[in-house]
């Protein structure tokens, strides 16, 4: 009877899960619009991939919000206290922030190095160069390359110790060392996974705009769940 009772909270607890995720979507696309205007009113568009590559920085905050989407060994929905979420939030949020701020500094610099010596941030960063040409296609395929590897850092370093920590808790640095355990041993899946999301951050953003709102979403709870699969089996094996 009590089960009874618990499945229309459960249910409730997952379309909130479900509404977060599609709202932290919109405000990164948001974002991202706001970004790609005024990237625009300064000549720096080329610019604008490293902002998106820069958001996929926020996936392990994201993803905490698709905890109630948990399943436990026993195959059942993890108990959620949207109290714990906020707390959980407020933590890793200064830390994401701070990481992506760091991505930033450092993509000002590579631009202004190697695609455009004579932009507005080269001139105000003061930052001077002898090289010569216009290298925007290399800094394109750096961008992609950097977007799947702060995917898969994401994965490996930010989603999979806090799923970790819901089901086992094995503490702080158990949670981690747990997760690069993980890591290892399905690393072919992990790189699959983190290129998923990287596709479905850049691509969108760049070339799609509206489409980033069905892709993101759907492709990141596709992920944590299969990844909450492969745990789960991964334990009992």
């Amino acid at each position: 009877m009590s089960e009874l009772f618990n499945l229309p909270r459960l249910s409730a607890a997952k379309i909130v899960s479900y509404a977060l995720v599609f709202i932290a979507s919109l405000l990164i696309f948001f974002i991202s619009q706001v970004i790609q205007f005024y990237l625009g009113a300064y000549n720096l568009s080329t610019m604008y991939i490293s902002f998106c590559a820069g958001f996929i920085l926020f996936i392990p905050l994201v993803s905490l919000v698709l905890h109630p989407l948990l399943l436990n060994k026993a195959g059942k929905s993890e108990t959620f206290h949207f109290s714990a979420l906020l707390a959980n939030i407020g933590l890793v949020c200064v830390v994401q922030f701070l990481c992506f701020l760091i991505w930033m500094t450092d993509a000002v610099a590579l631009y202004s190095l190697y695609v455009d010596q004579h932009s507005f941030l080269a001139k105000v960063f003061d930052i001077q160069t002898k090289t010569k040409g216009d290298m925007t296609f290399e800094f394109y395929c750096f961008n992609f390359i950097l977007a799947w590897l702060f995917a898969l850092l994401s994965l490996i370093v930010g989603v999979l110790p806090c799923l970790i920590a819901r089901l086992d808790n094995y503490g702080v640095v158990g949670d981690f060392v747990a997760s690069f355990s993980f890591g290892k041993k399905h690393k072919v899946l992990l790189c699959f996974y983190a290129l998923l999301i990287a596709s479905s951050v850049l691509l969108p953003l760049l070339y799609g705009k509206y489409l980033f709102l069905v892709l993101f979403p759907s492709v990141l709870v596709w992920v944590f769940s299969r990844l909450n699969q492969k745990y789960l089996l991964s334990s009992i094996a």
